[in-house]
């Protein structure tokens, strides 16, 4: 992954948390203090122990410290870093999500060997939909659920995630919420 996630995370726990607690992450990871340059490519292990060292320091389950980075990632992160293609991607967030490949493909030359996730909205009623994502990396799931929520704030939506269905694949994951927008 790129040092831009983690130099996000790190933002996000400075941000709520406090750089003492960043400092007890960093010990606790023994990932190098040189892993934060934004545009670099880093081996995704270095942001897997990032997270499992937040998990550990912050008493809390991977899985919601994931979906609290996703929030920030879409409230914070990509708003500033991104927001004219944020803005030119959609009005709203079913159009925003089906326009979220292209998006990854506008920002995909500024990346060397970037990897994005997929996405692929599927409307099963008026209101109701089914979002899959699908990614070459494991265990990102609970990320894209609190990218979920950031958008529902994002463009003031009232959402409801109604299940979330984990597809075997052979490599990476692909996951499927059923969810429901307003």
């Amino acid at each position: 992954m790129y040092g831009l996630i983690n130099s996000s995370l790190q933002n996000m726990i400075r941000k709520n948390f406090g750089d003492g607690t960043w400092d007890k992450i960093i010990s606790e990871s023994g990932v190098p203090l040189d892993s934060f340059l934004s545009m670099r490519s880093y081996d995704d292990e270095i942001t897997y122990k990032l997270v499992g060292a937040t998990s550990t320091v912050l008493n809390t389950p991977a899985s919601e410290c994931l979906r609290l980075f996703g929030h920030h990632w879409v409230l914070e992160v990509a708003g500033k870093s991104y927001g004219p293609l944020l803005d030119a991607a959609g009005n709203d967030m079913v159009e925003f999500l089906r326009n979220m490949n292209a998006l990854h493909d506008r920002i995909s030359g500024t990346f060397v060997e970037f990897v994005p996730p997929q996405f692929k909205v599927e409307e099963v009623t008026d209101g109701h939909y089914n979002i899959h994502y699908l990614s070459t990396r494991e265990g990102l799931s609970p990320f894209v659920y609190g990218l979920l929520e950031g958008l529902a704030i994002r463009f003031n939506s009232e959402l409801t995630i109604l299940k979330q269905t984990d597809v075997p694949v052979e490599n990476g994951e692909h996951t499927v919420f059923e969810v429901m927008v307003e």
